[in-house]
This record gives structure tokens, C-alpha cells and sequence, in this order.
């Protein structure tokens, strides 16, 4: 058994994980979904560390969506009871990197211009263009759910500051969602060479790739368990 703790990115739950775990479970695995504050990069960090530190036997795959990749990037770093990193169409910050620094190189996607805030200053995109976006090739109903349980987040995160990165220290894998009109697909693939993924799958999916191609993303999960394996 291998311990696998899941980490989901802004705007989104932990139930995004809903369609994953089942394929997690059928292969006798110990999983965790982290339910994230979102309220700040260090907020979050601090909330998978707590999740960490409930597991006391058995190595750790940690499995981070979107902005849940920074997320694991810095809670995984020196934290020796972690065995491996899956980013699933995740940011993979440097040290001294930020995502805003990050998409300056890339062409803007059209998604960044209808991120709004809601009464508290905190991100959401609207429902109607979480689905457009976010989860097109998600059936339409389960979308539109999404959409509505969409978790508002800072937006101080994109100018978060990485520090060392846990990427450099676990065995780390990676999925590229080449569809995805949230964060641009060639982004993902280079952040995929740069840590030199021991594998990298491309799956043509929306944002949403653990939603729409579970079974694909599981498979990913399951054989960086299955190398950690004691």
C-alpha cells in the first residue's frame, strides 16, 4: 500500500478528485484529498503539510492540479517522508519564480481576462465560462456543478514567490493537458522537460483532465506508487 495524498488547484475542490479515487482505492491505496482554503499560497501549503503529518507509515505520492502544483512544489521540499511528485496540468515554479513572471513568456490565453472577484476580492470565473474554459469536455450537467462549487481564491497567488523546489528532490511525473484554456499547454510541457519528468503523459483534455480522462491520470498516480512501492 502507498500512501496518496491529492491536492486540487483555484476555483476547484477536492472533489474534483471524485472520478480518480475510485481507480486509487480498486488498486488497495490509502488516499487523501486535501480540502484547500485557497485564502493564500502559504494557507494551502500549510494545509497539506497538516495532511502529511497524519500519515505515519508508508511512502507518499503527492498529486497536485493547477495551482495545487505550487502548492506541492513547496510542501514537499525537505520533507523526506514524500516518495514522489505528479503535477497534472500543474505550475512547476523555480526558486524565485512566480506563475505571473512564468506566463509573460507565453502567448496570453483568453480565460486570464475573465477571472473576477467576488465581494471579498477573492477570484472566481463565471459560471458560464468555468464551463466554456475550465471543463469543456466534461459532461455538460457535471460542468455546470463544478461551476457552481468553484472555490474563490486570492489572487495574490500569482505573484507568489517559489521557494526551493520540491521537483528537485522527488521522483516527479507529469501530465500535459494539450487542450487546456486555463494554463497554456506549452507551459506544461515545459515544465515537464525542465524537471525531467520520469514520465511525461499528453492527454488531450481540457483544464479538467482528472475529470474527463480519470482513468488516464490514475494511471499516471499509480505507477509513480507503484515505483515507491516498499
Amino acid at each position: 500500500m502507498v500512501n496518496i495524498v491529492l491536492v486540487h488547484g483555484a476555483i476547484a475542490d477536492g472533489s474534483s478528485w471524485s472520478r480518480v479515487i475510485p481507480h486509487l482505492h480498486a488498486a488497495g491505496h490509502y488516499v487523501i484529498a486535501v480540502q484547500q482554503p485557497l485564502t493564500s499560497i502559504e494557507d494551502d501549503v500549510a494545509k497539506v503539510k497538516v495532511a502529511l503529518g497524519t500519515i505515519k507509515s508508508g511512502p507518499i505520492v503527492l498529486v497536485g492540479h493547477s495551482f495545487g502544483g505550487t502548492v506541492i512544489t513547496q510542501a514537499a521540499h525537505d520533507n523526506p517522508n514524500v516518495s514522489a511528485l505528479v503535477y497534472v496540468a500543474a505550475f512547476a515554479p523555480d526558486q524565485g519564480e512566480s506563475v505571473a513572471e512564468l506566463g509573460k513568456n507565453y502567448t496570453a490565453l483568453p480565460s486570464n481576462q475573465h477571472f473576477v472577484p467576488d465581494s471579498e476580492g477573492r477570484l472566481v470565473l463565471p459560471q458560464d465560462l468555468f464551463v466554456k474554459y475550465f471543463a469543456p469536455d466534461v459532461d455538460h450537467k457535471e460542468a455546470e456543478i463544478m461551476a457552481v462549487a468553484q472555490g474563490p481564491c486570492d489572487g495574490a497567488r500569482f505573484g507568489f514567490v517559489s521557494g526551493p523546489p520540491a521537483w528537485k528532490e522527488h521522483p516527479s511525473y507529469y501530465i500535459v493537458a494539450q487542450n487546456d484554456q486555463i494554463i497554456q499547454p506549452e507551459m506544461e510541457a515545459f515544465f515537464a522537460e525542465r524537471m525531467k519528468a520520469k514520465k511525461t503523459v499528453k492527454i488531450p483534455a481540457s483544464h479538467a483532465v482528472l475529470v474527463s480522462h480519470p482513468k488516464e491520470v490514475a494511471d499516471l498516480i499509480l505507477e509513480a506508487a507503484k515505483a515507491v512501492a516498499k
